[in-house]
């Protein structure tokens, strides 16, 4: 998931927005059953990266929604600290490498910090997506996470501040509360894409007020208006603000067994890439550009589209119904249950092979109460579109690098 809002790279604000409320899916139709005895232990990493760099990374049943199966969601701790030095962490933040900027529930957060003034009163944003959106204040702390820490206090949304409990008409007019739908899920988003700002230059007042999009306000007395935010101002990417280290990240998952899953799986952020000899990439590891909206060219079985690879999908969202069984009873953005695994070619644009990727039965998945499922797929229903989610992570690094630091690469890439 993602949230930009250049006008170059509004579409894929869009489309991002779409993958993540299928991800939540998972909540409505995650059916019960018994795990098979014994159950196998989760999944981890041989020989994981170390130094302070690195964080832990948890894939697990949230322990504080014990209704529904927190599937494919990466996990990792966020500390907060004010200007005075006084901190509060933060644990189960989601691993989103398809936003960018760190969004926290306003009820999580007991650490005082101040909002961001704008006009006559203070910023709050609208973080939107095709299917919805996420309301909330902003406010600046200073972020850390392992043994690395913002330079800078930086801009933090606070989704659901009970301070502004009814979104603006614009904003609600974007959908259903995202945010509502997604707390169970997670105490907050650590959005560390290829974006150092979650809207950019079509968000600041050098973007004519009719064509900006309705993402942040100035709120005062309880009334907000939609208002410009300079890049300063905006959600950001709390590895660009780090001393050293970034560049961009590396996420780093076991490989779990094919079709079933594992019952959960730890692996490692890494920050940076290249900058230590923790963070270089593999051997025989490639490059792959994105575009300015930040998607990707390549094919699925020799069909043409684009895409994106993104941890904050917790499934693939591909264009495969009706060839591919979807779920009964089917919902607004279903998942596939074929009988048989099915087994799909991905060639990304400029690979030298094709990736393979297998689609197993989801409600055959859900019925495990596994939290690591890596043949978890759903329908994008967008043509010729690919969201490659966290299952793609399974068994391989995959280095998420930001904009501006490669040139040959200037909106950023993915490399694997």
């Amino acid at each position: 998931m993602a949230m930009r809002a250049d006008s170059l790279t509004f579409r894929h604000l869009l489309t991002l927005g779409l993958a993540l409320l299928t991800s939540l899916q998972l909540t409505a139709c995650g059916g019960g059953g018994s795990s098979p005895s014994p159950v196998p232990p989760a999944a981890s990493l041989t020989n994981p990266a170390t130094g302070s760099n690195v964080v832990a990374v948890s894939i697990r049943q949230l322990e504080s929604n014990a209704a529904t199966i927190t599937a494919n969601t990466p996990y990792v701790s966020v500390t907060l600290c004010d200007a005075s030095n006084n901190c509060q962490t933060i644990p189960d933040v989601m691993v989103d490498t398809g936003s960018a900027g760190l969004r926290l529930f306003a009820n999580k957060v007991t650490l005082t910090l101040p909002g961001i003034p704008s006009g006559n009163g203070t910023l709050a944003a609208c973080a939107q997506f095709a299917s919805g959106y996420a309301w909330g204040s902003m406010h600046l702390a200073s972020v850390r996470i392992g043994g690395e820490a913002s330079t800078t206090a930086i801009p933090v949304q606070f989704m659901n501040d009970p301070t502004l409990p009814t979104a603006p008409s614009t904003c609600a007019a974007q959908g259903t509360d995202f945010a509502a739908r997604f707390a169970p899920v997670a105490n907050g988003i650590l959005g560390i894409s290829n974006f150092i700002h979650d809207c950019g230059a079509g968000c600041t007042a050098a973007t004519p007020a009719n064509q900006r999009p309705a993402m942040y306000y100035a709120c005062s007395n309880g009334v907000c208006s939609n208002t410009s935010a300079a890049l300063s101002q905006q959600g950001t990417n709390p590895i660009s603000t780090f001393a050293t280290d970034n560049n961009g990240s590396i996420l780093t998952l076991p490989s779990v067994a094919l079709p079933g899953g594992a019952i959960g799986a730890t692996g490692t952020l890494t920050f940076g890439i290249g900058t230590q000899a923790n963070n270089t990439l593999p051997a025989g590891a490639e490059v792959f550009p994105i575009d300015q909206d930040a998607y990707i060219s390549g094919t699925i079985d020799g069909v043409a589209g684009r895409g994106f690879i993104d941890s904050g999908s917790n499934g693939y969202f591909l264009d495969l119904a009706p060839s591919v069984t979807l779920c009964t009873p089917s919902e607004p953005s279903s998942w596939y249950c074929p009988s048989n695994p099915v087994v799909l070619s991905v060639q990304l644009a400029g690979a030298s092979t094709a990736q393979s990727l297998l689609i197993g039965n989801a409600q055959a998945m859900f019925n495990t109460r596994f939290t690591a499922l890596p043949a978890l797929g759903g329908n994008a229903a967008v043509a010729n579109f690919a969201d490659l989610g966290l299952p793609f992570f399974y068994g391989r690094p995959v280095a998420t690098g930001l904009e501006g630091t490669n040139a040959n690469a200037p909106y950023g890439y993915w490399a694997f």
